[in-house]
């Protein structure tokens, strides 16, 4: 999977497109519907989710907490209509098409789903996390997320005939919450905390502490009930003004280079 996918990104870059194209199709060709050598097991979907948690921290370690908060408004536009958009769309192709309206509000609530790490990692190949239009698409695909979750739960609670709103406003509070209170203060935490990492006699301290405060909001949020790896985004911001002090970038990136193809390859050969 690693040398496959490696191989198809070499080939896709030459071709001067990102890599994540060849990482992707190496799971396709390589998968069940081609060439049948992977196959999706316990083993390697645990890879590969660590995989997709170190890409979503590599990317928040180059994303300044301060730039995404001065596109707020911009992306929540922007992620507001990347769901309601292929909702409505979705919804309305299928009540054309003369199928019942729960399927298809279901048949909506699918064209909603969009994946964060593949975002994430098609800016960071193009060389684009830098530019102005990144923390637009990097907030909105965070948002994306959230409210994806918020459209499933309400048409899985159709499905049984009874909609929870209470517990659907608490997930978004919580998410919101959780999501905007460490893009706002996490960075000052840390800070807070530098002097302390500093004298810490082990081995690239600053980074083991990276490390477990990724792995620690990773699982905070599937408790609040989004992806881990919105998690992982955030802890890469909190320490994204940190970074170049403590070279966090340059000890997370082999760690993201060997993972991210089975996070890619298992994604592409389901």
């Amino acid at each position: 999977m690693f040398a496959g996918g490696k191989l198809l990104a070499e080939i896709a870059e030459r071709l001067r497109q990102p890599g994540v194209l060849g990482e992707l199709l190496a799971g396709v060709l390589l998968g069940p519907s081609l060439l049948g050598l992977i196959h999706v097991t316990e083993l390697n979907q645990g890879i590969a989710v660590m995989g997709a948690v170190f890409l979503l921290f590599t990317v928040g370690l180059e994303t300044k907490p301060g730039d995404l908060l001065e596109v707020g408004w911009t992306a929540i536009a922007v992620g507001t209509l990347g769901v309601a958009l292929p909702f409505v769309f979705g919804f309305l192709y299928m009540e054309a098409a003369g199928h019942p309206t729960v399927e298809s509000i279901f048949i909506g609530a699918a064209m909603v789903a969009t994946s964060v790490g593949i975002t994430a990692r098609v800016l960071a190949d193009m060389g684009a996390l830098s530019t102005r239009s990144a923390p637009v698409i990097l907030a909105a695909a965070v948002l994306d997320d959230i409210l994806g979750l918020l459209v499933l739960a309400v048409v899985s609670s159709l499905s049984t005939g009874e909609v929870h709103y209470v517990q659907l406003l608490t997930v978004a509070v919580e998410a919101v919450g959780f999501t905007l209170l460490i893009i706002s203060f996490g960075s000052r935490v840390i800070g807070t905390f530098q002097p302390h990492v500093e004298k810490l006699r082990a081995q690239n301290s600053a980074f083991i502490l990276s490390i477990i405060l990724c792995l620690g909001l990773s699982l905070a949020s599937v408790y609040i009930g989004i992806a881990a790896i919105i998690g992982a985004f955030l802890s890469g911001l909190a320490f994204a003004d940190h970074s170049e002090r403590w070279r966090l970038e340059e000890n997370a990136h082999p760690l993201s280079e060997f993972l991210a193809p089975f996070f890619l390859s298992c994604l592409a050969s389901r």
